[in-house]
């Protein structure tokens, strides 16, 4: 058996706070992902956000009921398609706001490790007991009994897209009998339950002894599951120093260490030295598994999806006040994303996302 280690923050020392959205003129919808931060800058400036899943946020940027919307999901070629043909020919332009953990909550007697080919071997369901062999390889020492429960997202969702992408790039078994990342995913596990938002998934695992689900660290933490988010293993190159030969030498091994959600792990998935926002899917894709020592494995981005073309989207009244938001996004706002257990943007994220602000038209 492979040695391993546990390294990270303990995920219960991120600070939760219930938010009320806000009544304003300029609206958005989507993403439950970063609804706790997005409520929070709408009560300081006066718009309204309200969580239903990417999927109906986009849903409702194409038909023109909000001003912006937020996304954890790249829009498929039909969204896209449908936006230009509804809208005046506009895009969609995507703004980075935050980055952000896809934890891993279960509902047993105590923490887990829990690695990617595990995973998606459970939300494909070919394991579908905790005493299974390979999750108890990884847990020594625990006892796990019982059926799994997987809590997954009723609703299409952006956090399915996440967490599917990264199944997608480090499971075989999740590839061959689920498929690729897909805002609704065909989960093939045998003991499914579908709950509708991020809060509906935390909520699910809470509720379901022997459970797993996939949900925001804000939103685990406000359903009393901090305790009980994954630590997620990945293998990184390490350098020891060992004896050989009567000296004291260098040696080089690849170990399996298990990190837990933080900001601190988050931020270190996103030492992205360019962040091309012409292709947002390749951006997300760079986050998920990431390589870079103590970076958290499942680690995404979330966006805001607005206008290229205000005027021609029958919404030119509202570029003033989306403005307002993006610009405090990209300001006063990353100081409070932490408390809901995000991390803050670092400076290519914040210089892509300035430099589109340019490319809004009236």
């Amino acid at each position: 058996m492979k040695r391993s280690m546990l390294t990270s923050i303990v995920a219960g020392g991120v600070a939760v706070m219930a938010a009320v959205p806000a009544l304003g003129a300029t609206s958005g919808s989507g993403a439950t992902f970063p609804q706790l931060v997005y409520r929070d800058w709408c009560q300081q400036l006066g718009c309204s956000y309200t969580g239903k899943g990417s999927s109906g946020g986009i849903r409702d940027f194409i038909a023109g009921t909000v001003d912006f919307a937020g996304t954890d999901a790249i829009m498929t070629g039909d969204q896209a398609s449908s936006l230009a043909s509804q809208r005046g020919g506009v895009k969609a332009l995507y703004f980075p706001t935050l980055l952000g953990a896809i934890s891993i909550p279960t509902n047993t007697p105590s923490r887990l490790r829990l690695d990617g080919p595990v995973l998606g071997q459970i939300f494909s369901g070919v394991i579908t007991k905790w005493s299974d062999a390979r999750i108890k390889k990884l847990n020594p020492g625990k006892s796990l009994s019982g059926d799994i429960t997987v809590c997954v997202r009723a609703d299409g969702s952006g956090t399915s897209n996440g967490f599917s992408l990264y199944l997608e790039k480090v499971s075989k078994d999740f590839k061959s009998r689920v498929g690729n990342a897909s805002q609704s995913p065909n989960w093939t596990a045998p003991k499914l339950v579908k709950a509708p938002g991020n809060p509906g998934v935390a909520q699910c695992v809470k509720d379901n002894a022997g459970s797993i689900g996939y949900v925001d660290l804000g939103d685990a933490t406000n359903a009393g599951l901090a305790s009980k988010v994954a630590a997620i293993g990945k293998y990184q190159k390490m350098t020891r120093v060992v004896k050989r030969g009567g000296k004291r030498v260098k040696r080089t091994v690849t170990k399996e260490v298990f990190i837990l959600p933080s900001p601190k792990t988050i931020s270190a998935a996103a030492q992205l030295k360019r962040v091309d926002l012409t292709n947002p899917y390749g951006v997300q894709r760079s986050l998920v598994a990431s390589p870079a020592v103590g970076a958290y494995p499942i680690t995404i981005t979330t966006f805001i999806l607005a206008y290229s073309d205000y005027s021609s989207a029958g919404k030119s009244g509202s570029l003033g006040d989306v403005r307002k938001v993006l610009n405090y996004a990209y300001g006063a706002g990353q100081s409070s994303v932490s408390k809901y257990g995000f991390a803050p943007l670092p400076a290519p994220f914040l210089n892509a996302g300035k430099a589109q602000l340019s490319k809004i038209s009236k």
